[in-house]
């Protein structure tokens, strides 16, 4: 703890010192150690006896103290990370890279940092590798994740009744081994596999099937929506189900293959610290800082080859440095895979508040002033595929679509603009800009910042983190916000949650006379027998999307993930991350 205490204490007062000397008041440790001024100046005593620093209480009320130190901070931070190597502690380490400290120091000791969380044959021997994650945890909860990361790990925890196969645009058995379907598409029934085991090794049965949907049509959660045409469930046996709809929807088997709707134990109430499904892998432990998952040997399809995948929580700039890493002797160059995101970048207006992103002038005005290719351009991005860029390095598609098979360029006139500000009436109100406190997140707002101050438009730049986003408090404030939207390996099931799951700023911002007009075309949707004939409502609703300007569509961003290069079989699965199941290490 002493370790923890004294390096959180040095990194975020780091800035200030000189020639290893610090000035600063109690006041200031009550936020870096979350305690009382009592409890710092006993943690400050014990750190002086231990010889990490020395401790001058300020002479007088108000007056500052003084810490002085005994070697150069850089010095200390390198030190400790060759001991955690030394003596295998990984966890003090990830403590290490989750404060502020300068990236280069990270870099120059990433090599010891990749051996140290690396993959390693134990003496089980256990395959284990090791990853690094920039953020808390939101919920694991099927129900109301609405984050691509969480989404994933649901995946790897979970199993819906179906599984959708991209490759083939199919939906397959899967817990369900057999689907039948009456000829008015409203009553379908499912027969279960037997010998399907949960985590706790309780066998999986009709019952659980009907908890689940239960739960789901019970609860006001955010994917409520993949059960509400449900008006009655039966459970005839232990391996059979029948479900009643209200209307007939041949697009039904798709809800059923949603990750959101994997099948929990029904006499277990659903905690996400003790997540017990029936997937790959089972949830080993939960922490603020640490997630770890462990192969389920019980699995009822083929078991992961690796035993285990442990995610560390550590600062942004230290997972930028280091990802997937295994054990070598050398230090080798990182492999990287990457792919286009079958998702996009975008800025929507909240049409909830009575301001002047209400009038059509205004938001045709942000559209031709957020201009992507000279964002691009100012910060040496480069069009995917351009033969002068490194591959998957800055690299990016111009969005007009949720994908980017349908994108195409949209032409931007910065000379329409200050007639179209004329129009509006905007008179130099601030608008409050809401934005991920990613480091591109900020610089993609900050350009913007810039560039509307050049018309005279002024923004107030807000940054929010994923933890605020399940909130709608900040709801009432959000005048403009960039966000992003990533699609499940089921693009046409992704491209209704965007409109249905209640967490998702499309319905939260959009205005409710363009979600009705929206929900209409979906109706029609659900009802095509093709996917060519869905991807045609999809265009409509997405041409309708741009004519208003409810959303301003950016990029496609190319996602890339470093790994080491003996890691094997690396593919992508939903939401553009790894499928940890097919991964292997050969010995």
């Amino acid at each position: 703890m002493l370790d923890e205490r004294y390096f959180s204490l040095r990194a975020h007062l780091y800035e200030r010192e000189e020639a290893q000397t610090i000035a600063f008041k109690l006041q200031e440790l009550e936020t870096i150690w979350y305690c009382s001024q009592k409890n710092a100046k006993r943690i400050l005593k014990e750190l002086d006896a231990d010889g990490r620093l020395t401790y001058i209480p300020g002479k007088g009320r108000g007056k500052p103290s003084t810490l002085l130190f005994p070697k150069p901070f850089q010095k200390e931070v390198e030190d400790f990370v060759t001991a955690c190597v030394e003596r295998d502690e990984l966890d003090k380490a990830a403590h290490l890279l989750r404060l502020p400290i300068p990236k280069s120091w990270i870099a120059k000791a990433s090599y010891d940092i990749r051996k140290m969380f690396s993959y390693r044959e134990q003496s089980s021997p256990k395959d284990v590798l090791h990853a690094f994650i920039a953020r808390s945890l939101t919920t694991l909860d099927p129900l109301e994740v609405s984050i691509t990361f969480e989404a994933h790990m649901i995946e790897q925890l979970g199993d819906p009744l179906l599984k959708y196969d991209a490759e083939i645009d199919e939906v397959l058995p899967h817990i369900a081994h057999h689907v039948d379907v009456d000829d008015s598409a409203r009553t379908w029934t499912f027969h279960l596999r037997k010998g399907v085991r949960f985590h706790n090794d309780e066998e999986l049965t009709s019952e659980d099937v009907h908890s689940t949907l239960s739960r789901a049509m019970n609860t006001e959660a955010s994917t409520s929506w993949l059960t509400e045409g449900i008006r009655s469930i039966e459970c005839p046996s232990r391996y059979k189900v029948i479900i009643h709809l209200d209307e007939p929807n041949p697009f039904f088997p798709r809800y059923m293959a949603a990750s959101n709707l994997c099948i929990l134990p029904a006499g277990t109430p659903f905690d996400e610290h003790e997540w017990i499904g029936t997937g790959p892998f089972y949830l080993k432990e939960l922490t603020e800082h640490k997630l770890v998952l462990a192969a389920f040997d019980g699995y009822f399809k083929e078991r992961p080859l690796l035993d285990e995948v442990q995610f560390f929580k550590v600062s942004q700039e230290a997972a930028s440095i280091i990802n997937f890493t295994v054990e070598d002797s050398e230090d080798v160059n990182p492999a990287q895979k990457h792919e286009v995101e079958t998702g996009f970048r975008f800025l929507t207006f909240n049409f909830h508040k009575d301001n002047i992103v209400q009038d059509p002038h205004f938001r045709e005005a942000i559209y031709h002033i957020l201009d992507i290719q000279e964002m691009a351009d100012s910060f040496g991005w480069h069009s995917f595929g351009d033969p002068n860029d490194l591959p998957g390095e800055n690299q990016y598609v111009e969005a007009s679509s949720f994908v980017p098979t349908r994108s195409t360029h949209l032409e931007k006139k910065s000379s329409l603009i200050p007639e179209l500000l004329r129009k509006s009436g905007y008179e130099g109100e601030p608008l409050k800009l809401f934005h991920l406190e990613f480091p591109n997140a900020v610089k993609e707002a900050e350009w913007l910042e810039k560039r509307g101050a050049e018309y005279g438009i002024h923004f107030e730049r807000h940054p929010f983190n994923f933890s605020n986003f399940y909130t709608e408090e900040m709801d009432k404030d959000v005048d403009l916000i960039f966000m992003g939207e990533v699609s499940s390996l089921d693009p046409h099931l992704s491209f209704l949650g965007a409109f249905y799951n209640k967490n998702l700023f499309f319905r939260r911002f959009f205005p409710d006379w363009g979600l009705q007009w929206i929900h209409d075309k979906l109706e029609v949707f659900k009802r095509q027998d093709t996917a060519e004939e869905r991807e045609q409502v999809m265009d409509e609703i997405e041409t309708y999307i741009r004519k208003q300007n409810f959303l301003i569509f950016q990029y496609h961003p190319v996602k890339v993930r470093t790994f080491h290069p003996m890691i094997q079989d690396v593919r992508f699965q939903s939401f553009g991350h790894f499928d940890f199941s097919k991964i292997w290490i050969p010995r």
